[in-house]
């Protein structure tokens, strides 16, 4: 009966002796995740840094102005009277269900009244004609 509880007790004291290492092995090996992962965090924090940087120097107005008369020269700069307010735009017209109407060339295949269709081709530089030779 003495052995079978020396026996017992030893196998208990090996129990806990290998659970402990195993705990401890686990909380090493979720340290070091951790540690990693605090690392990334900092790292993705300065790489978010770095954009928000290079994002504000590419959005200077200077360089989006220069850039504007380097590449799209027709467009030229805006006029104060080219701004309008929301109250100068045109009413909207509206069916008597307060729908809004569809004009001729929003909606329907007619002509607007007083416009005449005239046959339109495509030539070989993408232009649009038509038998008046207009563009």
């Amino acid at each position: 009966m003495r052995t079978f509880i020396i026996f017992t007790w030893v196998m208990l004291l090996g129990a806990t002796g290998y659970t402990l290492f195993h705990i401890t092995f686990e909380v090493e090996a979720l340290e070091s995740e951790l540690a990693r992962l605090n690392k990334q965090i900092v790292e993705e924090q300065e790489a978010v840094h770095v954009l928000e940087a290079e994002w504000s120097y590419l959005n200077r107005p200077e360089r989006i102005e220069q850039l504007s008369e380097t590449f799209l020269p027709m467009l030229g700069r805006v006029n104060p009277t080219q701004v309008l307010r929301l109250e100068d735009l045109p009413k909207r017209r509206s069916t008597d269900d307060g729908r809004p109407a569809l004009g001729p060339a929003l909606g329907s295949n007619e002509p607007a009244p007083g416009a005449e269709a005239l046959p339109a081709s495509i030539t070989s530089d993408n232009r649009l004609t038509t038998s008046e030779g207009g563009t």
